[in-house]
């Protein structure tokens, strides 16, 4: 009867899947979380976008993390990107590149087209 009235304390389990996590990986969790102990589940919960934008997880950080998700059996998949246009450089990216390619001839560089890639030109 004293157990039906006690908080309920988080599952040892979650203390030790977190420390599965290498200690980076699980010290820049438990500051997104802003609290020790934290769950696959959450983690998951966050998404590929929001792990990838947070101070101290970097690719690597992301490989393990998503290892990590599938030892409990989440899936953390990185969005699809976009297939690239085949259409014109857009004018913004065009002036953009022009500017740089004069930055780099003033400083003694050369640049050439590479072949079989559309030119930046209309």
């Amino acid at each position: 009867m004293a157990d039906d009235m006690c908080p309920q304390v988080p599952a040892p389990s979650s203390a030790a899947a977190a420390n599965q996590l290498p200690t980076l990986q699980r010290n820049a969790l438990r500051k997104i979380f802003d609290r020790h102990e934290f769950l696959p589940e959450e983690v998951a919960q966050l998404g590929y976008r929001r792990l990838q934008q947070a101070e101290g997880i970097g690719n690597k950080g992301l490989t393990a993390i998503t290892a990590w998700l599938q030892l409990y059996g989440f899936e953390l998949k990185p969005p699809e990107q976009p297939a690239p246009s085949k259409g014109p450089v857009a004018k913004k990216t065009r002036r953009s590149i022009e500017q740089a390619v004069r930055l780099l001839r003033t400083h003694g560089y050369d640049v050439v087209e590479q072949a079989g890639t559309p030119s930046t030109r209309s």
